[in-house]
């Protein structure tokens, strides 16, 4: 299942890194009762962001949720996988394991989405403050979930009634990947007697890039994530324009150091997405047409390139927040 030792143990590091950063984030944004983490989350984040964030941080919880489901079933495989491998890949288990770590990604990705367009409607324009309401945001909210949940089990519905609809990996992840085919991928049939080649032949069951199941996956892993990131640049780059154009109509004098540390978090907001999504959608790309890629390339996207966003978020949306509430000033990224 993890092909060696140091994505075992990265997968525990980073698994019990997302899942303690985003229960503080979820504990202190709710205004938890214990005091030292109450004062310390005390911001001046409007109520519309504290609510997508911690939707964000229970989406970013469930991912660590996914990836610790993943290690244990690992243990107790261990060197036998291969006896099971097929059983896995089929079973209830590892479809109930990938609705959580597929809806998770999605339901993130969907949050950073709307996150981003109500900064720039609250920055960009003088009235976009007024759009996001407490009960708009709510309703978006449980609009993320629904549709994240719903693009999860579909696939695993479906596949009751059409055969291998969604290919299930190792790590129970549908990703647009036409990998190198391994031991299970082999299928055994048997040659009547008589026929030149008889007794028992195995033949590769290499994926068809043309059936349903990848056609799902590239919608979901290319075209949808495609989308999601360009808003989010496209978002933070209207911030920053809108920033720097505000600040020549005004003629404020005075260095370029609000500027650079402006661009150095949409650098990193947009970076972590772009290190998340980008390296899924080229190599499904690439996948399309024909390239052949590692069947490892599962594990290392589940451990190393997906979580990247729920690991990084509570660092990203909540730390600034904490820091500018000790200078009493708010941050622009969750303010």
């Amino acid at each position: 299942m993890i092909p060696n030792n140091i994505l075992r143990v990265s997968l525990w590091v980073v698994c019990m890194f997302s899942l303690i950063t985003n229960v503080i984030v979820i504990a202190g944004r709710i205004k938890s009762k214990i005091p030292a983490i109450r004062n310390k989350f005390r911001t001046t984040v409007g109520e519309s962001q504290n609510t997508f964030l911690i939707n964000l941080a229970i989406a970013d919880y469930l991912t660590g949720v996914y990836l610790c489901a993943i290690g244990i079933a690992d243990a107790a495989f261990g060197k036998d996988y291969f006896l099971s491998a097929f059983g896995w890949r089929s079973g209830n288990a590892c479809k109930g394991i990938g609705f959580i770590g597929f809806s998770a990604n999605v339901a993130s990705m969907l949050i950073l989405t709307f996150v981003s367009v109500e900064r720039f409607c609250t920055i960009v324009f003088p009235f976009g403050k007024d759009l996001f309401r407490s009960k708009l945001t709510a309703i978006i909210c449980v609009a993320i979930w629904v549709t994240s949940g719903a693009m999860a089990i579909a696939p695993i519905i479906l596949s009751e009634f059409v055969t291998e609809l969604f290919g299930f990996s190792d790590v129970c992840l549908g990703l647009p990947i036409n990998s190198v085919p391994e031991m299970s991928n082999f299928q055994i049939s048997e040659v009547p007697l008589g026929a030149p080649e008889a007794g028992l032949v195995a033949t590769r069951k290499d994926a068809d890039i043309k059936s349903l199941k990848w056609i799902y996956s590239q919608i979901v892993y290319i075209y949808f994530s495609a989308t999601c990131v360009s808003i989010i640049t496209f978002c933070y780059i209207s911030i920053f324009i809108s920033a720097i154009r505000s600040k020549i109509q005004s003629g404020r004098p005075g260095s370029n150091k609000d500027e650079i540390k402006m661009a150095f978090r949409i650098f990193i907001i947009v970076g972590t997405d772009l290190l998340c999504w980008l390296p899924v959608i080229t190599t499904g790309i690439l996948s399309t047409t024909g390239y052949k890629i590692s069947a490892n390339a599962y594990a290392w996207f589940a451990i190393f390139v997906l979580p990247i966003n729920s690991a990084f978020n509570p660092l990203i949306y909540t730390l600034p927040a904490i820091k500018k509430r000790k200078e009493n000033e708010p941050s622009f990224i969750a303010k």
